[in-house]
């Protein structure tokens, strides 16, 4: 290769390089397209009809974890403003400011508004330097503001794997924020009717919602028949309390006018709290809750008995002392059956395992609504009927497989159709007269809910004081698909589809084969070496090819 061919070679990789500088090019090669936008993500953002503006924080001298994290936020910007040159967005350092009152003032600000800073400690020259780090943003749309944060530290995940999956959950993250701001969240009720709960075990919940929906709080709905009127979805958490006729006809008529609900009913009284301090404990039957003509008009029914699978969440229990010290030992604690997802539903498709805590089985009764099943067992499962007694002395006994014979339980079932109301001819004599009630005998449009047997399915763990996400268990550290099914579940209702797609790319877990990579290791490492030469020279060989041809 002479001088002018080398000349030219160099002035067309610093062309390229320029090219690639002024306009974003990036080419998702992953089998799920991890790294493009969904087309309804797109087609959102097409629409945007005024500036939309994202101040980001996460920006200055970072450590290398979190510029990758700044450089994917970075890039998944520069592929949303190809798209639409209404998108708009600066990089800022909130600790590199030369007005220390604007500074400080700023910082404040961004923590009240979530973004918390994160602090981390260099050691450089024998001298540790602390910096705080704060990785968020906020985004501006025609005078309206949200800011949301780019990663929630835990005590339950690496730092990498923090930052991993803050990284897989920025396309979730924006859509949240420009859907937040572009169009009216909708309204979801969280219904307890139980005076004996407890609300701390709402709090991941509660959270993870907030961050599309609004959502309230009701404890009671205490036959008052404007309760449910500015709510698009109810989701009734396990009710132990008699469901009195009014308050039954309040639902019904919900459901009537288009309202949504994702039932969290399991057919028992039981749970983990009254085996906290003793070893066993009497399950009764749900038998006073009035809700059976209810469920059964929508199709549905809920047994009073307890599922119990081989395939099962496992619980530690002291086996044994040493030096007066007890030794743990896990084993499968068959009451909480390990689900699995209906692969054909959008819902469940591509849901992680889910954890269920002594769940009931549910049974389909025909009628004109259509069914779907969206979470069972597997076959190795057994029924257990109540009233019975639970024992963690069960854990030590040794499973026969021939007693786990029963097919796959249902513990989850969607219910579409147009509803008819079950009041029709018989509206509660207290309320008959009343002419606010506008009653509707039967839905207008198709409507649609959920039923979950498993009353305690949306509940948080405690570690250390800190609350654990939904489906993640603080004794074995796995976190199941608890959260992305029940999020799922809620979009699902509301025809928010494009979260669902979205929150479903990330998903995709590929192991490696260790004993492939021992094998092919030097192969690889050498592959790695060369080909990167060969690519050089034939590229060069190409041109000088080209070259020569056109002097010819």
């Amino acid at each position: 290769m002479n001088i002018s061919n080398t000349y030219f070679f160099v002035l067309t990789l610093v062309v390229l390089n320029f090219t690639s500088s002024v306009y974003f090019i990036r080419i998702d090669i992953t089998e799920e397209k991890k790294y493009s936008f969904s087309d309804e993500t797109i087609d959102l953002v097409k629409n945007l009809d005024d500036i939309l503006f994202f101040k980001i924080y996460l920006h200055g001298n970072l450590p290398s974890s979190y510029k990758k994290l700044s450089n994917e936020l970075k890039n998944s910007l520069f592929e949303l403003k190809a798209y639409n040159n209404f998108i708009e967005f600066e990089f800022i350092d909130p600790t590199q400011i030369d007005d220390e009152r604007y500074q400080m003032n700023l910082q404040k600000d961004l923590y009240n508004r979530g973004i918390i800073p994160i602090p981390h400690r260099d050691f450089e020259k024998n001298k540790m330097e602390e910096t705080w780090i704060f990785p968020g943003f906020t985004a501006i749309y025609k005078n309206k503001e949200q800011s949301s944060s780019l990663i929630y530290p835990s005590m339950t995940n690496s730092f990498d794997l923090t930052i991993k999956e803050s990284i897989e959950k920025i396309e979730l993250l924006l859509i949240k924020t420009i859907k937040n701001l572009t169009s009216k969240k909708k309204n979801i009720g969280l219904i307890i009717e139980n005076e004996n709960f407890n609300l701390d075990k709402l709090v991941s919940f509660k959270d993870l919602v907030s961050q599309q929906y609004n959502i309230e709080l009701i404890q009671k709905i205490n036959g008052q028949l404007n309760t449910l009127n500015n709510l698009d979805c109810i989701i009734i958490n396990n009710p132990k309390n008699y469901m009195s006729e009014k308050n039954k006809f309040i639902i019904d008529q919900f459901v009537m006018k288009g309202g949504k609900i994702i039932w969290l009913y399991s057919g028992t009284n039981a749970n983990m709290d009254s085996l906290e301090n003793k070893n066993e404990t009497i399950i009764l039957p749900k038998d006073n809750t009035n809700l059976n003509d209810m469920f059964f008009n929508y199709g549905v029914r809920v047994n009073s008995n307890l599922v119990k699978s081989l395939q099962a969440v496992q619980i530690p229990i002291v086996t044994h002392y040493i030096k007066e010290k007890p030794q743990w030992t896990f084993f499968p604690w068959k009451f909480f059956p390990i689900l699995n997802g209906n692969s054909e539903h959008l819902i469940t498709n591509k849901t992680s395992p889910i954890k269920s805590q002594f769940p009931s089985s549910i049974d389909e009764i025909n009628n004109h609504l259509n069914k779907t099943v969206l979470l069972k067992t597997t076959n190795n499962t057994k029924i257990q009927q109540t009233p019975s007694i639970v024992s963690l002395d069960d854990l030590k006994e040794k499973s026969i497989t021939s007693d786990f014979t029963n097919n796959e339980q249902i513990i989850s079932l969607l219910v579409e159709g147009k509803f008819n109301s079950l009041f029709e001819n018989r509206i509660p004599q207290e309320i008959i007269n009343n002419k606010e009630i506008n009653f509707k005998s039967k839905n207008k449009y198709e409507n649609k809910m959920i039923f979950i047997s498993d009353g305690n399915f949306i509940e948080n763990q405690f570690l250390k004081g800190e609350v654990l996400p939904i489906g993640f268990d603080k004794h074995t550290g796995t976190q199941y698909g608890n959260n992305t099914f029940i999020m799922n579940c809620i979009d699902y209702l509301l025809d928010n589809d494009l979260f669902i797609n979205v929150r479903s790319k990330n998903l995709e877990l590929r192991l490696l084969n260790e004993n492939k990579v021992r094998s092919q290791k030097k192969f690889w490492q050498l592959f790695n070496l060369i080909s990167p030469i060969i690519l050089i020279l034939t590229i060069g060989s190409i041109l000088i090819l080209i070259r020569k041809y056109k002097n010819d």
